[in-house]
């Protein structure tokens, strides 16, 4: 009788922090806090603006029997490049290595062991130049394919802008309306008021995602057509993503 008894006061224990817990619960958006609820909401604002500046990557790959050649050539081609970029008004400061490697090639013949067998070795020599003029754009790579011949590389091309500030204030403050405008919603339709923000986070981005090369389109040999490459810079957009937690009064 006192097991029964002793089982009884449990659960009644339980049913009563049951039903507590269900008498405080707030509405879907609602979180409760030590001293008072919140409202937790998103916003979002985009601006778009035209790109001032392009990122190109670019650089030479050269494969031949032995490290020696495959150096002395790819080192050779580089700096034709690099005088080409120069010659169309890329400031040295404005171009950067970003990778440099010296790797052995195989072939593979399953016929045979081994099945792995040494082709010769591949120098790479990668480079970004910052392109601030970018009527010029199509002519820096064009001059840039026809100085490093077969051998080099045009991997992409970024589009960027280089000061995202007054584009990010304008997208700050749509992002901001935005908040409010679905913080006002959730409390109207929750049958609540809100307050002050407590609390305000935020992300900024802007879309410019690379525009890739085919390396067999980007190789310009000297008796190819002299079409200017065509190239257009469209419109880049700046987003800004905020959190709000607002008071609930």
């Amino acid at each position: 009788m006192q097991k029964f008894r002793l089982s009884l006061l449990v659960l009644g224990i339980l049913l009563a922090a049951t039903f507590t817990g269900c008498d405080s619960a707030i509405t879907v958006g609602l979180l409760p806090a030590p001293d008072s609820s919140t409202l937790h909401v998103s916003g979002s604002g985009s601006v778009t603006g035209e790109p001032d500046i392009a990122m190109l990557h670019l650089g030479v790959s050269v494969e031949r029997k032995s490290v020696g050649e495959a150096r002395e050539e790819a080192a050779s081609a580089m700096i034709t490049v690099l005088d080409s970029l120069a010659a169309n008004g890329i400031a040295e400061t404005d171009i950067q290595t970003q990778a440099f490697s010296i790797r052995p090639e195989y072939d593979y013949d399953y016929n045979r062991d081994p099945v792995q067998i040494l082709r010769g070795y591949r120098v790479n020599n990668e480079v970004t130049a910052k392109v601030r003029e970018l009527e010029t754009l199509s002519q820096v790579i064009d001059d840039a394919a026809a100085a490093g011949g077969n051998v080099v590389l045009i991997n992409s091309i970024q589009f960027m802008i280089e000061d995202t500030t007054a584009l990010a204030t304008q997208a700050r403050v749509l992002a901001i309306k935005n908040a409010e405008a679905k913080a006002q919603t959730l409390a109207t339709e929750s049958g609540v008021t809100i307050g002050k923000p407590l609390s305000i986070s935020e992300q900024t981005s802007t879309a410019a995602p690379p525009i890739a090369f085919d390396r067999a389109l980007a190789v310009v040999a000297e008796e190819a057509s002299v079409t200017a490459t065509p190239v257009q810079s469209g419109e880049l957009t700046v987003t800004v993503n905020i959190t709000v937690v607002y008071e609930i009064e």
